[in-house]
This record gives C-alpha cells, structure tokens and sequence, in this order.
C-alpha cells in the first residue's frame, strides 16, 4: 500500500471508531489501538494524520450539531402544536404528559423546554385570536383581505423574534464574521431589547450561527463573482502556508509536552531511587549495630568511634548523626528487654 492509500485507511479507522474531534490524541487512543489499521502508520505520521483529521472533523461536528438543534426544536415545536394547548394550560402540566416523548427530551435543558413552550403558546394563541378575528368579520366585506393575507401568510411570534434579533445582528456595534465566537460577540448586544426577547441562551447561539453561516455563503458567493486563477493560487498558497504553521506549532507543543512528562517521569525515578538508597543505607547500618554492639549499657558517644572503623559505616553515609543515634537507641533498648526476659526465664527454672 502507498502512503496515500495507509493515510486514507487510518482516517477511515477514526471515522469508524467515532474519535471526536473536540477530544485528544490521548483520550481517544483506547478507541484505537487495537485496530489493525491503527499499525499501517508511524507514529509520527499517526499524529499528523490524527491532526488533519480533528481538524476537518471539528467543523462537521459543528454544522450537524447546529442542524441537530434545530431539528430538535422543529420537532419540539410540532408536540406543542400537536397538543392543542388551552390558553390556561401550563408549562409543568404540558411536561407532566408529553415528559417522556422523544420530541420532549430532544431538547436537553428544561429551561429551554420552558422557554420555547411559552414562546410557542403565545405563538400559537395570537394565531386563534386572529382566525377567529376573521371570522367574525363579513366575508363579503373582507375577502381581498383575506385572499391578500393567504398569499401572504403572517408570521408567527417566534418567527418574528427570530427576524428582529438577525436585524439586530445586522445593524449591531461590532463586525460580525463568518468565522465570528458567539461567546466573544454576545457581550455587545446583551442590552438590546431584541437580545432579551430570545428567552433561551442556547437558541440565541444558534440564531447567531445561522446568521454566520448566511454571511458565510456571501462570501462564497462573492469570491465567485470575483474569480480570478491568480488569486485562487495565492489563497491556496496562503492556506498551505498557514497549515504548516499550524503543523509545525502543534509538534512543538506535542514535543513540549513530551519533554514535561520525561522530566517529571526522571524527577519521580529519582526520588524512588532515593527512598530505595536510604532503606539500603538503614539495613547496612542495623547489620552493623547486630555485629558489633551486644551490650545493653554500651553509650552512643563511645560505640560510634568503634562503629566508624568498620566499613559499613561508610555504606551508611546517608544517614545523618540523628538518625544514627536513634537506631542505635532503639537497638539498645532491643537488648536489653532481651536481657530481662532471659533473666526472667532464668530465674523460673529451679521452681521447675
């Protein structure tokens, strides 16, 4: 297999093991590796193609979440529609009966729930009021109007709230992109009546990248219009460039990242062989009180001087005189609880 074609089957293998986009090379690794097309490639040709891939997958993750939203609010929309609510009927009452439709749960947040209820009820009441309106009227009298308003249908309440914050967006203090955060830009419109009148957080974010999306495909629209081979080459010039940078950053942080985790790996292994260095240095040390300290009256001042002739003492040099002292205090305390207990024995055996 060429490269080109172990390439395409490794980004089949991620498509096929839905790794996220919005996740990491870490995370997602258990997803993978034990797939045999997880092995056509290096393991630096692994990362570059698992960054190329994240990096076209992120946007189509974006387009269908927004698509996913706002399919879950049409079909949202319709339960509501379909419930025939009173104009006394409650949000509580509505979610008490239609809680555990499909339709329902689609949309995750229950405030948004609450939110979108209200704003469809409200919808859906001012529609009757107007229906029933013209009924009342004369036929004969109204009937250009009516045949004027049917070509013409009037747009619902949502619909219009809808219309007015777009308008907003259009008209606001700040240029808005196609590339254009949400979170970045939200902060200049917050005081607009048209801002407050979308209750949900969450639909005013997706209002926003619908109206993007628009703007995206005016531009696309325009660049078109404005074709020219000399620029298209320049713009692909441009994106290369602007992707190698990218490429390259992205390996610099993973080798920094890589540099962190052997220093702190090393700092760890370190300090292991420390600990492992002084239990040594103890158990030599205890061997020599063992060998050459029996007496249970001997003191630290004196032994030490017999104590440092030996060897051993040397393989002790991690201990400082502290702890020394105390291993000898503790072991001269060993003998001479021994010391009485085999005077105790002693002293029972002519009773026996």
């Amino acid at each position: 297999m060429t490269l080109e074609q172990r390439q395409q089957a490794f980004r089949e293998m991620l498509m096929d093991r839905e790794v996220s986009a919005f996740s990491t090379w870490e995370k997602e690794l258990h997803k993978i590796v034990f797939d045999p097309r997880y092995l056509l490639l290096s393991g630096r040709e692994r990362k570059l193609a698992y960054e190329g891939f994240i990096k076209a997958r992120a946007e189509d993750e974006r387009i269908e979440k927004r698509n996913k939203i706002k399919d879950n609010r049409e079909a949202f929309k319709k339960l509501v529609e379909s419930a025939n609510l009173s104009s006394r009927a409650t949000f509580s009452e509505f979610a008490q009966k239609y809680g555990k439709d499909a339709k329902f749960k689609a949309i995750e947040k229950m405030k948004e729930r609450e939110s979108l209820f209200n704003e469809l009820k409200a919808a859906n009441q001012t529609s009757k009021k107007e229906a029933e309106d013209m009924k009342e009227r004369d036929p004969s009298r109204d009937r250009d109007k009516m045949a004027s308003s049917e070509s013409k249908p009037k747009k619902s309440k949502s619909d219009q709230i809808r219309d007015a914050f777009m308008e907003m967006l259009r008209e606001g203090p700040c240029s808005i992109s196609a590339t254009s955060s949400w979170s970045k830009k939200k902060k200049y419109f917050s005081d607009d009546e048209r801002y407050i009148a979308v209750g949900s957080s969450s639909l005013r974010e997706t209002y926003f990248y619908e109206f993007t999306k628009d703007l995206e495909h005016e531009e696309k629209s325009t660049k078109e219009r404005d074709y020219s081979p000399v620029r298209e080459v320049d713009e692909k010039e441009r994106k290369a460039q602007e992707r190698k940078e990218r490429e390259r950053a992205a390996l610099k942080e993973r080798e920094r990242q890589v540099a962190r985790r052997q220093v702190d790996q090393n700092r760890e292994l370190e300090r292991e062989r420390g600990v492992h260095a002084r239990e040594e240095a103890q158990q030599h040390f205890l061997a020599l009180l063992h060998d050459m300290v029996r007496d249970a009256e001997a003191s630290w001042r004196k032994t030490k001087k017999q104590l440092r002739e030996d060897g051993r003492w040397e393989l002790a040099s991690l201990l400082d005189s502290e702890q020394k002292e105390k291993m000898f205090n503790e072991h001269i305390e060993a003998l001479s609880k021994k010391e009485k207990s085999t005077d105790c024995d002693s002293a029972l055996i002519p009773l026996l």
